[in-house]
């Protein structure tokens, strides 16, 4: 009974600590309904312009969602649980701040999402109001944030957690959710945010 009670205890200082970091998502519909979108560059659109549209993707693209929790399943040490959440949180800023600078609309993309068998899915995830926040990539920049500092951790799930990041990395731009450059700004900043772990850790 006193190891469940402590159990309990234990699991509720993780999710306290690591809700900082899901809290913080707030500010990414803050921002979209105060900044006005820009068109996005051609260059950029004419890449996508060539990127079929997989609609069967959108179901690892939700996969992200089951990502967000694995923090609190995988890493068990509450110090280098804070230090993940910290990095999360820093990296979420930095893309934050490129929303502001920089909101490219993700309209040309979305406008080329066809009827399809699992088009309530993607309805689920459509606002009107939020063609913005497109680069870079949130929904990579943490799965591969989380994925590589559970790697660090759980050797046994390296290549889960690879797998989890391709998945995330190609479904993004292939449900037409983002563009083919915000993926890849995403894995860029994710990588940011996982060496911006490990300093933690050390430190």
């Amino acid at each position: 009974m006193e190891n469940l009670v402590k159990n309990n205890q234990d699991l509720l200082t993780r999710t306290l600590i690591y809700c900082k970091f899901l809290i913080c998502f707030v500010i990414y519909f803050i921002i979209a309904f105060l900044i006005e979108s820009i068109p996005c560059p051609q260059w950029i659109t004419q890449i996508d312009d060539k990127i079929p549209f997989v609609w069967w993707m959108i179901i690892p693209y939700y996969y992200y969602y089951i990502i967000l929790v694995f923090p609190l399943l995988f890493i068990d040490n509450l110090s280098k649980l804070t230090s993940l959440t910290k990095a999360l949180i820093e990296t979420s800023l930095l893309c934050y701040i490129i929303y502001i600078i920089w909101p490219i609309s993700s309209s040309n993309v979305l406008n080329t999402v066809s009827h399809n068998p699992l088009n309530f899915l993607h309805d689920f995830i459509t606002f009107d109001f939020l063609h913005q926040n497109a680069f870079p990539s949130m929904h990579v920049s943490v799965t591969s944030t989380i994925a590589l500092s559970i790697m660090n951790e759980k050797k046994t799930l390296k290549y889960q957690m690879f797998i989890s990041i391709i998945l995330i990395f190609f479904a993004t731009f292939l449900i037409k959710q983002h563009y083919l450059i915000d993926s890849i700004s995403g894995l860029l900043i994710g990588l940011i945010g996982y060496y911006r772990y490990k300093n933690l850790v050390r430190i």
